[in-house]
């Protein structure tokens, strides 16, 4: 099994016949019906028993404990500034109240988070911008200040300390030994000096500017300033531990190396990242802080893989990666998650950063888009997850009732909401948005520890966009031309350019003031209407047909042309890039952004069904040529969709996502134990956690399994880095020794845990708290009197 070789861990396990057993399934759910809401609510159980699906329909999710994949480290969010201003403004009962909220055991009502971020230096999310060393030319940072005091003084550290004490207390408290939260900082810029000067920008006085809220391109840092930039990462990590901070885990190089929109950023080429870490970043960590460790990028997943072949081609840095990192913003993405994985299946891929935007939606104001926002979150959770992603931190912990403060007013939505002044009128001083329910039904039920399994769902067959999904104001971008419908036109007598066979038309936005193009409902007003015109310039044989065209909106006399730009040309993420039609002063004497081949490959179709498409550009397969062809951009989620975790206690966790408007039913398949259940029923816009119990041999369906084979993976630096200090001469082999040890006793604790689900003890009450009380002693042989009060012989 490819996959089981992959993952942390490999298990050999047959299948049994089956016998008559049982077993109860507990579940939780979270659903809006019209005005009704619930929120993480338990259920009736049901029973899954052997031969209940002999019959089952086609739509089942069918889970399988055999195939194995990635190793979950933890869920949380990030401590940025305007987080921490906002819990200080909190008084002392609500501050404990929110730490409660997020990191305290589930049994205990909290979200068990254990991975979150923080930025180094400030961020947008913050009163102002500031670093710990403005001095310019401080080459050696002198004056470095390492007190961190600006964090002090925002609450940052005071904040984190008592999550990082949370966290400990839980662990102690529900017997997780050891447990730990775990830190990843992040960049958005060096101080100003080590940039490279912006030129001929607003405030430039002729020899560029340097500012933290801006970058030169294609890179901002100054090349001859590398070294200091490595050192300040290793001077912060320094000055934090030395406030009491244990949790540091991790670094990204920068957050959001592809975008520079205004606030605190630096760009960065992949090339240009990898030098700067196998030269700089990669040592001088190494030398200072041996167990952080380094993830690229950092941005979102539309260009992931192109950014991880780019990192990992530089075999020095690929040495220090641990993995990529990415953000939500640009779409789901999943083949890009996929083929990252697929680049380098030792490297970790790991979501840092999700938030809905503009502003804060309240449930009172506008329910049904306060609950979306809650369900586009969880359907980027539950996709990530699915495509190899190790952990998933939400943006902000906690902002004010205007989504802020944000120094650059870039307001943002949040799980819990400050309003200690009860603007909001709910009767609390922290406002609960539905996306921290959805959030719960992830991190609840899959513990640190936990490994994805096999799911075969068919519940739901993904069908690709069509004319059904057209809205008003999409907007129009060009793609690869694949024949799709969305990307065939018609042109009437009276101008109007419509979606083939639909009553949607192309629309210069604002009106005709553009720059957009959307598709919107043809109302045969100015702004919709368009002529074909002869283009200036055509390849040879194309003149004065409709393979050489411009389409021009002759209210405004602009032409249809086709422009790369930022996502937020077009209401996305401004760290995107998206090729878009837009409404622009027609170029005299042609321009092949302006040109366009309005027939099909057959030179037919116009005027009543025919493709937008570019003409040939390099860039593209065959003959090193592309086109691209118009169509409206749909931003469609899958309407349902689920996945599958062995947890540490020893069973399975199932979370089921329902964003359609009807309700659906199906049947669940346990595979290896041979246990079903038909006739499950979720509602309508529903997330659900079901829990599977470990079994025992008389439950089971099949006699127990032989001992499960591990497999552990090659590269142990992931278990080597934990807790090692600096190293002396002689130690590398110490620490090899200790890598393998420790790599075998997290395949062995795992493993057992998957054998612990056939055979018993912990049960379902561990399962439910995340705890791995069976395994305190994983290396000790059960005594008689242990074996007896297990009930199977298999477990001794």
């Amino acid at each position: 099994n490819e996959s089981a070789r992959e993952s942390a861990l490999m298990l050999l396990v047959p299948i049994a016949s089956a016998s008559s057993a049982s077993v109860q399934v507990s579940w939780t759910q979270t659903a809006r019906l019209g005005e009704k809401v619930t929120l993480l609510e338990d259920q009736t159980p049901f029973v899954l028993s052997s031969g209940a699906c002999d019959g089952c329909p086609d739509r089942a999710i069918s889970v399988d404990s055999k195939q194995t994949f990635q190793t979950f480290e933890g869920f949380g969010g990030a401590f940025t500034q305007a987080s921490a201003v906002n819990w200080r403004k909190l008084n002392a009962t609500g501050q404990a109240e929110l730490i409660r909220a997020y990191f305290a055991d589930p049994a205990d009502g909290g979200l068990g988070y254990t991975l979150c971020r923080v930025p180094i230096n400030s961020c947008d999310f913050s009163p102002e911008s500031y670093t710990f060393d403005d001095v310019e030319g401080d080459v050696a940072l002198e004056h470095f200040d390492s007190t961190v005091q600006k964090d002090v003084d925002l609450g940052m550290i005071d904040m984190i300390l008592a999550a990082e004490a949370a966290v400990e207390a839980r662990g102690e408290s529900h017997g997780v030994r050891g447990l730990k939260l775990k830190l990843l900082a992040s960049p958005w810029s060096p101080p100003a000096w080590m940039k490279l000067p912006m030129k001929g920008v607003y405030g430039d006085p002729g020899e560029g500017i340097r500012t933290m809220t801006g970058s030169a391109k294609p890179f901002g840092l100054d090349p001859d300033y590398q070294a200091s930039w490595a050192n300040y990462f290793g001077k912060w990590l320094a000055a934090y531990k030395a406030r009491g901070v244990d949790s540091l885990w991790a670094v990204t190089v920068q957050n959001e190396p592809e975008a520079s929109p205004g606030w605190e950023s630096c760009l960065w080429t992949p090339e240009y990242m990898a030098k700067f870490v196998a030269e700089h970043l990669g040592p001088t960590l190494k030398a200072t802080h041996p167990e952080i460790k380094i993830f690229g990028f950092d941005h979102n997943k539309d260009h992931v893989a192109e950014w991880a072949d780019g990192l990992y081609k530089n075999k020095t840095a690929a040495d220090y990666f641990t993995g990529v990192a990415v953000h939500w913003y640009g779409g789901l993405n999943t083949d890009n998650l996929d083929g990252t994985h697929a680049l380098a299946p030792d490297k970790f891929l790991l979501a840092t950063e999700a938030c809905n935007c503009p502003g804060v939606i309240y449930e009172a104001e506008a329910a049904a888009e306060w609950w979306q926002r809650a369900e586009h979150l969880g359907m980027d959770i539950l996709q990530d997850l699915l495509h190899w992603s190790v952990g998933w931190i939400d943006w902000n912990l906690i902002l004010d009732t205007t989504g802020g403060p944000n120094h650059l007013g870039n307001r943002c939505d949040a799980n819990l909401i400050a309003d200690p002044h009860e603007k909001k009128k709910t009767g609390d001083s922290v406002v609960v948005q539905a996306s921290y329910h959805y959030l719960g039904h992830f991190s609840r039920y899959l513990p640190r520890g936990s490994v994805r399994i096999g799911v075969n769902d068919t519940v739901e067959q993904e069908k690709p966009p069509g004319k059904g999904d057209l809205k008003n104001s999409q907007p129009m971008v060009f793609t690869p031309c694949e024949g799709s419908p969305l990307q065939s036109f018609s042109l009437d007598s009276g101008g109007m350019l419509t979606v083939a066979g639909t009553h949607f038309c192309l629309d210069v936005s604002a009106y005709g003031k553009g720059p957009r193009v959307d598709v919107y409902s043809c109302a045969h007003s100015p702004n919709q209407k368009w002529e074909r015109r002869d283009a200036p310039s055509c390849p040879a044989g194309g003149q004065g047909t409709p393979a050489c065209s411009l389409l021009v909106s002759p209210s405004t006399d602009k032409c249809l042309t086709r422009v790369t730009t930022s996502g937020a040309a077009i209401g996305l993420d401004a760290g995107s890039k998206y090729t878009v039609a837009q409404a622009l002063p027609c170029i005299a004497g042609g321009d092949p952004s302006q040109t366009f081949s309005l027939k099909f490959g057959d030179a037919g179709g116009f005027p009543l069904s025919f493709p937008i498409r570019s003409l040939p550009t390099p860039g593209g397969s065959g003959e090193g040529e592309r086109e691209l062809c118009a169509g409206p951009y749909i931003a469609r989620e899958p309407e349902f969709a689920s996945l599958a975790f062995a947890t540490p206690g020893g069973g399975v966790s199932v979370v089921a996502m329902n964003r359609g408007d009807k309700p659906l039913t199906f049947s669940l398949i346990d595979v290896e134990a041979g246990l079903g259940a038909e006739r499950l029923t979720v509602p309508p816009h529903s997330i659900s956690s079901l829990v599977l119990p470990p079994l025992d041999e008389e439950t089971s369906a099949g006699p127990a399994p032989s001992p499960g084979l591990m497999a552990v993976p090659p590269d142990s630096r992931a278990a080597a880095s934990e807790g090692v200090g600096e190293e002396a001469p002689g130690e590398t082999a110490i620490r090899g020794a200790l890598a393998t040890a420790a790599a075998a006793l997290a395949a062995f604790a795992v493993s057992a845990a998957l054998r612990r689900r056939r055979h018993g003890r912990g049960g379902l009450q561990a399962v439910q708290q995340g705890e791995d009380r069976p395994m305190d002693r994983p290396y000790v042989i059960w005594s008689q009197e242990e074996r007896a009060a297990a009930g199977s012989p298999r477990d001794a």
